[in-house]
């Protein structure tokens, strides 16, 4: 391994040059391919849920995945053997989901996977991974906060502990709530998420808890109504999340203001009475910012996420080029989680090329580059590609506040950046390389840019009504 990093230096810069001037698609296999069609082809393998109800997760990593494929080709050199996607449909299954972790990763062709299926389909994939000496990336399941990330398991989704960090910081310190309830879906990353919440919510949360995919929430959302509950943290899918939304709007219980929500923590002169609406704030973690259909999101809704769930609009060269592929391949904008498999898909790529024995050994070692997104730093103690510092709040804006990217949304992805859940002190956590592009003032002396002056989202202070 002596002679290893140089490798690893020229590899990158080869990739990330090549991936500043996408050109136009040649060949476009744009439907999920099981088996090789080649036998020369290097493997990145996609194993997701592609049917049944977690089959949002799977679309968006095939999209993303496959644009990726394209970029890598795309930027070889001649007589270098080409990249192809093979994608398997693990239909929700974790024990078909870690059989095809297992097959993939037999095939001497294999030299990664991109994983979006149930988390319990890693378990036991860590042997099989060790002995080819290739990585998987985890597309949405969150590893971190359980702590089972392994040597050759690498997580590309935002841990659950940093979004419950920033929800447990905006709850306590920025609207001052004293009750706080959780709507919390029955599976392993909810479990993880209400672990996750306890421990930052100091002051006790009261979890309910709710089937997958139940259609009447109605009985957990009364039983928080009888907590009095000021706002609600709702842990699942984009369709519950959805689903809780719909039925609070049939309880009369939307969200309105701050001051409308307030029970416990209202002055005593203006406390609640028993005839007061109920109408706490919602909030979500990252899988709850997902294109709705008619039922939009209340203004003042809440969700914790990286600022790479702008992707799709900010002006950020990486996020640009990540945009500019995936609408010249797909003839649309990437307005789900499709940028998470294309940066996987680099990566993995990029480990390919270093010629390592080990490929998870040779992205421990990747210097800081970008894939379309913010900058990837990884390390043998830190498997996880992304920064806790990159985690703010996204809110679905009311009227009449400024928010100047507001006519160019998408109607149905309206949230923008609460750029002060993305500050510390008042000033900006962002990376410094994006101040130029998201801030009208860069102060002088190193200082970083007040969250006043950022260019996009929601610029109030705490004492917005809403937000």
């Amino acid at each position: 391994m002596a002679g290893f990093r140089p490798l690893v230096f020229l590899a990158a810069a080869a990739i990330a040059v090549s991936a500043c001037e996408p050109t136009p698609p040649t060949v476009a296999p744009r439907r999920p391919q099981s088996t090789p069609t080649s036998p020369d082809t290097r493997i990145i393998g996609l194993v997701g849920t592609l049917s049944g109800a977690g089959s949002w997760r799977g679309e968006d990593a095939f999209e993303g995945a496959d644009v990726g494929i394209n970029a890598l080709n795309r930027g070889l050199d001649r007589g270098q053997p080409s990249f192809e996607l093979v994608t398997l449909d693990d239909r929700g299954e974790p024990t078909r989901a870690a059989r095809l972790i297992a097959q993939l990763a037999s095939d001497e062709r294999t030299v990664g996977i991109v994983y979006a299926g149930p988390v319990e389909g890693l378990k036991g994939a860590e042997r099989a991974l060790a002995e080819a000496g290739i990585p998987l990336v985890s597309s949405f399941s969150d590893l971190a906060s359980p702590g089972t990330l392994t040597k050759h398991v690498f997580q590309i989704a935002t841990p659950l502990s940093w979004e419950a960090r920033r929800i447990g910081r905006y709850l306590l310190r920025d609207r001052r709530y004293l009750s706080i309830g959780a709507l919390i879906d029955e599976t392993p990353e909810g479990r993880a998420s209400a672990t996750a919440l306890r421990a930052v919510l100091d002051r006790g949360i009261g979890v309910e808890w709710y089937e997958p995919e139940a259609e009447d929430l109605r009985a957990p959302l009364e039983r928080l109504r009888e907590q009095a509950a000021e706002a609600i943290v709702v842990h699942g899918s984009p369709a519950d999340f959805a689903r809780t939304l719909r039925m609070l709007d049939v309880m009369g219980a939307r969200y309105r203001t701050t001051s409308a929500a307030r029970i416990a923590s209202a002055p005593s002169s203006r406390r609640s009475g028993p005839l007061t609406p109920w109408q706490p704030q919602i909030v979500g973690f990252d899988d709850a910012i997902f294109p709705s259909g008619q039922h939009r999101p209340p203004p003042g809704t809440v969700a914790a996420a990286s600022y790479e769930r702008g992707v799709h609009y900010l002006p950020i060269g990486s996020f640009r080029e990540f945009r500019r592929a995936y609408e010249m391949w797909w003839e649309s904008a990437p307005l789900g989680r499709e940028q998470r498999a294309f940066e996987a898909v680099r990566i993995l790529g990029w480990a390919a090329t270093t010629g390592a024995l080990d490929l998870a050994v040779a992205l421990e070692r990747i210097p800081p580059v970008r894939f379309g997104g913010t900058d990837i730093t990884l390390s043998q103690t830190d498997h996880v590609i992304g920064a806790i510092r990159d985690v703010g709040l996204w809110v679905v804006p009311r009227k009449g506040i400024t928010v100047r990217e507001r006519s160019g949304l998408p109607r149905e992805l309206p949230w923008v950046p609460l750029a002060r859940a993305f500050a510390s002190r008042g000033r900006t956590r962002l990376e410094r390389q994006d101040w130029t592009s998201l801030f009208a003032f860069i102060p002088p002396k190193s200082l970083a840019p007040r969250f006043q002056s950022m260019r996009f989202g929601v610029t109030t202070p705490a004492s917005d009504p809403v937000h």
